[in-house]
């Protein structure tokens, strides 16, 4: 019987190439991208689980009134270690420090982590070469990432491969090669120990102390141990050591590290967005194709009828047209999977600068995850029809008739109606989030964004530092007497990459706080000017460097924190009582350091002279207004002249801010595609449903034309029901898409307003889509023979 009944469903797959075609294709992109979505969710949920010890892991945060920082003190590992039982290993993580690395030929600007010897016992990276037992005791031992070897080392093995610090005599020894998972919070190219850090570059210890918050900080605690006992004893740790001692009431909090990411890291709204597409969008097929099966077996109860009339029970017809949904059903399977891996899953690698993969699932939780698609497609696309044809009167079959219960009312329009609900919020949701990408591109940065170009230093490709730093003042003096160029700066900050440098100022004298928390950063003279920032107050760093030692410029929020007017005549106190004194001179307009969805906050820019002008990262230059392309090749001339053979790296002022809004580009573009798609599966869903009604009123049209009815009233009355679907789903759709598109903007400090017109676009764009599809099988019904369709009667 199964040799049989697949044989007629090869049979019946040659003559239906066209519904067999779209039935198949249609499931099949739609279990790609569910699929696609699924492993990146997947990806996402299942962050640092390839930690053993991930239950027993904690990151050990300050915690204030108005949030958490992740940074700790320096000395505060040690001190826990020492006084806390509980702890069983701990590690810090000082990535503050770079320099050149280089093997052979290949050399590099790398940022080098420093960690405890307990890094590799708190975290399970798999090592590759190598293994974790004491990897980094030796000093100037390294272990580096399996992405890191083949930049430097190729295909050969690494170990015991030594990598020059510089151009000194000082060498790193490779004792291990890790494969960072994808799904790893700590990510790292090189790692060696604080005591090689510290003898490298000295400074690192000098910061480690019981005041300055440069290393992040993780601990592993022993099985069963509750958070809150590790932090009531850590009260008395703050008491008696941060500054000032006895009297700092800073709260220590320990946050499990099988939660920092989703706290952390994740754009949980984003997931939540991904979640429900991925559910539409195969949600949409599995409906589409379950439509298209019974319009497809309903079209064959003449079939049913003769098998009847030769004896075929119910249970033979149940069969076949199980085996046939099970069939077409595993070849959209297998068609799905190989779109999703030919297709699909490298296109959105791209997109996301990810690595996934389909073997990133748990190969158990990923066959439970297709047999259960399978199975569930296979069940629901046969029930319908098989319930059908077994009830059904002989006569009806052999008429070519369907049941006469088989009444298309809401029920059967359900489906339609959701997938209209899902393809509305889509296209909605699509337009809005453009509009706000549109409008944090638009929002005015308060900088010159069109005729500024920054060039990087790269001082690491340099030998002689003295030698580089005459040049690169040879350079900056040819240029500012340009008539092309209006100003030239030295900087160690730029739009797009202000370090997440903080620290306390006590204001001396009257202001609205005790204190306040500035975020620093240091630049030479004229960086103002040659920004085109606007100096609201005071100046900005023009004047000669003897006037401006120790001095400083706020922007206006930090100016409306502390309460003050004007610069002139403030004074703040950084750090501690008796600390460094410096005078406000300057007041800067609110520009835009970082991307628009983050708040303004309170910034101080720190007047430096640098001795060695490759000891600043960027060399700015304002060109004069249509005079940039000639600045530009300026620049590279005398970059040539006096450092020839090497590449000039520049760009625009505004490139690297530019880079924070990549994420929404690119969640912009998937709900794009999804969208598309949502609408694609629709149309076809909606076919499905067309061919059904037209070929249940067939006799009606035809009785309608011999009274009269012309094309446009018949085409009017077989639309109508669409139409009013298509406006219950805007009803449905518009008030969810409303609520979450305005969670979504929640997490901007600065957004775009939700108005009404994308909604109505949204609704229109699937209108016009429903009354063309839709329209295909009316004009063919309508402009039929009404004797062909009455010749029965």
């Amino acid at each position: 019987m199964l040799k049989h009944n697949l044989k007629l469903f090869f049979r019946n797959i040659k003559r239906s190439k066209g519904t067999f075609l779209i039935n198949t294709i249609g499931l099949g992109v739609g279990i790609a991208s569910f699929l696609v979505l699924s492993i990146y969710l997947y990806n996402d949920l299942t962050y640092n689980h390839f930690n053993e010890n991930l239950a027993n892991i904690y990151r050990i945060q300050e915690v204030y009134e108005d949030g958490t920082s992740t940074a700790t003190k320096g000395l505060l590992l040690p001190q826990m270690q020492q006084e806390i039982p509980e702890i069983v290993n701990g590690t810090r993580i000082f990535d503050w420090d770079g320099y050149r690395l280089s093997h052979g030929d290949n050399a590099f600007m790398e940022n080098v982590f420093y960690v405890d010897h307990g890094f590799f016992s708190v975290f399970s990276f798999p090592f590759k070469e190598g293994n974790a037992q004491n990897v980094l005791d030796e000093k100037y031992t390294a272990v580096i990432s399996k992405a890191f070897a083949k930049k430097y080392f190729g295909a050969t093995s690494a170990l015991g491969k030594q990598l020059q610090i510089g151009f000194d005599n000082t060498f790193l020894t490779v004792n291990g090669v890790v494969d960072i998972p994808e799904n790893s919070s700590v990510k790292f190219d090189i790692v060696t120990s604080y005591e090689s850090g510290e003898t490298i570059s000295p400074w690192i210890k000098e910061v480690h102390d019981w005041y300055n918050t440069f290393s992040e900080t993780y601990v592993l605690l022993q099985e069963g141990t509750s958070p809150s006992v590790v932090e009531n004893k850590l009260k008395s740790i703050v008491k008696a050591n941060f500054l000032p001692v006895g009297e700092n009431t800073t709260k220590i909090g320990l946050l499990p590290f099988s939660e920092y990411h989703a706290a952390e890291e994740s754009n949980q709204t984003l997931i939540i967005i991904l979640a429900i597409i991925a559910l539409g969008v195969i949600g949409i097929a599995i409906v589409n194709f379950i439509n298209l099966t019974v319009v497809n077996a309903l079209s064959r109860t003449r079939e049913i009828g003769v098998k009847k009339v030769h004896g075929a029970s119910k249970k033979q017809v149940v069969q076949q047209i199980m085996i046939e949904s099970f069939a077409i059903g595993f070849i959209a399977l297998l068609l799905g999977i190989f779109i999703l891996s030919t297709f699909i899953l490298p296109a959105f690698n791209v997109l996301f600068e990810t690595h996934l993969i389909l073997q990133s699932f748990n190969p158990y939780f990923l066959g439970l995850l297709l047999f259960g698609i399978w199975g569930f497609v296979g069940v629901c696309s046969s029930i319908v029809p098989s319930l059908l044809w077994s009830r059904s009167k002989l006569v009806e079959n052999l008429q070519g008739k369907y049941t006469s219960k088989s009444k298309l009312g809401l029920s059967k329009y359900s489906s339609v109606i959701i997938q209209f609900v899902i393809a509305i919020i889509l296209i909605s949701g699509t337009i809005l989030v453009r509009k706000q990408i549109d409008f944090m591109l638009d929002k005015n940065p308060k900088f010159d964004s069109e005729n500024v170009i920054v060039a990087q230093t790269d001082f690491w490709k340099h030998s002689d530092l003295d030698i580089a730093s005459g040049k690169l003042d040879v350079i900056a003096k040819e240029l500012a007497k340009s008539p092309y160029v209006a100003s030239v700066n030295f900087t160690g900050s730029i739009p797009g990459d202000y370090d997440e440098n903080y620290n306390t100022f006590y204001p001396m004298g009257e202001s609205a706080v005790a204190d306040i928390s500035l975020r620093k950063s240091y630049v030479g003279k004229d960086y103002f000017k040659t920004l085109g920032i606007d100096v609201l107050s005071g100046h900005g760093f023009n004047k000669e460097p003897t006037a401006l030692k120790n001095t400083v410029v706020l922007n206006q929020t930090a100016m409306d924190q502390l309460g003050y007017t004007e610069a002139d005549g403030q004074i703040l106190v950084e750090g501690r009582e008796g600390g460094t004194q410096y005078r406000v001179v300057g007041v800067i307009d609110d520009f835009s350091y970082q991307g628009v969805q983050s708040a303004i906050q309170p910034l101080a820019h720190f007047f430096v002279e640098q001795e060695n002008l490759m000891n600043w990262d960027y060399l700015t230059v304002r060109s004069e207004k249509l005079a940039t392309l000639q600045v530009i090749d300026l620049i590279k001339e005398k970059w040539q002249e006096l450092f020839p053979g090497q590449t000039l790296d520049y760009f625009f002022a505004d490139e690297k801010l530019n880079v924070y809004y990549d994420e929404y580009r690119r969640v912009n573009t998937l709900i794009t595609w999804f969208s598309i798609l949502a609408v694609v599966l629709s149309c076809m869903g909606l076919f499905a449903l067309a061919s059904y009604t037209m070929a249940r009123r067939t006799k009606e049209i035809g009785i309608r034309k011999v009274n009269g009815a012309t094309i446009t009233q018949i085409l009017s009355l077989l639309n109508k029901d669409f139409v009013k679907w298509v406006a219950l789903a805007f009803a449905i759709a518009t008030p969810i898409s409303w609520y979450a598109m305005n969670k979504w903007l929640e997490g901007f400090a600065y957004k775009t307003n939700i108005d009404w017109q994308g909604f109505v676009f949204a609704g229109l764009i699937v209108m016009a889509i429903t009354l063309l599809t839709v329209s295909w099988q009316s004009v063919k019904a309508a402009v039929a023979n009404p004797v062909e369709s009455l010749r029965d009667e």
